[in-house]
């Protein structure tokens, strides 16, 4: 367990800004020393911050990439040129942590971590993906260069609000200045529009200032065209298209080149994103939370031939899990139930009242059981939360 989870995770999650403001004001403000990227939205925002990473370093920049949350441990949360931060690094920051007297949370002090981990290597930039929200976000202490919402759809509504416009007009509290990049629609983006008119903050939006077009995915890759030009990314889902295309009009925006934009997105990878970890049977594992990414997943699952699907589903109580278990009901043959080890799961005996399925209370042994149960010619997908993939022995 990393040393500053047993002491800080009792705080839970508590949104605001003066905890981390009166944290880095000790540590002289590192984050302004840096070109920030904030990156916020409901669902794609790690791949994004994956893309627009990758294609910065191949700019030549020294570049920091953020994450939240993690799959196995802290480290992959703070990243430079795509190297996760050494455990002795870690600890050391941590345990300036461990001596400050103030009441911070475990999120607030892995990213004022990463802010001074990040100017203390002397990074180019810092692109940071926003935890949740955005407004009263910790990453959100910074004045950024540019600002990316991918999209808005309904995800922590006891934090943000009941309705697309109250999220929005969360999310939107990252764009305080400059520039901003979004791929969102509908009443969601008419609330980023009010805020970015009120702001006098240019916006830039998918569909109007730069289009998507002849997106096909198939099981090894994603191709699709940006304008007039083609391009291709390794990971997989016709969605990855989409938060390509946001990473690219910020490296526009950011004066990149043609050539490094290919190349980024083409060496950019994260896992837990309908990442292939076995074969015959085919298992599939993906971070899909809320049920807007679940639709995707079990969309984009067309690109495999499979007999049946068999679900690993483990999932937290406050997320709209009977709306996400509808959804993947309609394609699976068998659902396995799971609980993470975590406090907000779920019991999965109220899972199985909603939808009657298999416990098997530890994702491990769920997944042991549904290769056992599958043929070679199966599908088996472990879905529903990352904090379920976290307990997944995942080879990086």
């Amino acid at each position: 367990m990393f040393i500053l989870e047993k002491k800080l995770s009792k705080f839970g999650s508590i949104p605001g800004l003066s905890r981390i403001k009166k944290l880095l004001s000790k540590w002289n403000n590192p984050q302004n020393n840096l070109k920030i990227i904030l990156v916020g939205g409901t669902n794609g925002k790690g791949s994004t911050v994956s893309y627009l990473s990758s294609i910065l370093k191949e700019s030549g920049y020294k570049v920091g990439s953020f994450y939240s949350p993690h799959l196995v441990n802290y480290n992959e949360r703070i990243k430079i040129n795509g190297k996760e931060i050494k455990n002795k690094t870690l600890n050391s920051y941590a345990k300036k942590i461990l001596k400050y007297r103030g009441k911070i949370t475990i999120f607030e002090a892995i990213t004022a971590i990463a802010f001074q981990y990040f100017s203390d290597k002397k990074c180019d930039y810092a692109v940071m993906e926003i935890g949740m929200g955005g407004r009263l976000d910790a990453c959100n202490i910074a004045d950024e260069t540019l600002s990316i919402i991918t999209n808005i759809s309904y995800d922590h509504t006891q934090y943000l609000g009941k309705n697309l416009r109250k999220i929005a007009y969360e999310k939107a509290g990252i764009m305080k200045k400059g520039t901003a990049i979004t791929g969102a629609k509908g009443e969601s983006l008419e609330e980023i529009k009010r805020i970015s008119k009120k702001r006098k903050i240019k916006l830039k939006i998918l569909g109007k200032d730069f289009k998507l077009s002849n997106i096909i995915a198939n099981n090894k890759e994603t191709k699709f065209k940006y304008n007039k030009t083609n391009y291709e990314v390794n990971l997989l889902g016709e969605f990855q298209a989409f938060n390509a295309s946001l990473a690219i009009k910020t490296a526009e925006e950011l004066g990149l080149s043609k050539n490094a934009i290919k190349l980024g997105l083409q060496k950019a990878k994260i896992n837990g994103r309908m990442q292939i970890i076995g074969k015959k049977p085919l298992v599939i594992i993906d971070s899909a939370h809320n049920p807007n990414a679940i639709t995707q997943i079990v969309t984009n699952l067309q690109l495999f031939n499979y007999r049946k699907l068999i679900v690993v589903f483990g999932v937290m109580k406050d997320k709209n899990w009977k709306k996400m278990l509808k959804i993947i009901k309609r394609k699976s043959n068998l659902i396995i139930y799971n609980k993470p080890k975590y406090s907000r799961a779920e019991d999965p005996k109220n899972l199985n009242k909603f939808f009657k399925g298999k416990i098997i209370s530890d994702v491990n042994n769920s997944l042991k059981y549904a290769r056992k149960v599958s043929r070679e010619d199966d599908l088996v997908l472990v879905v529903g939360s990352i904090y379920q993939l976290s307990e997944l022995k995942i080879k990086k």
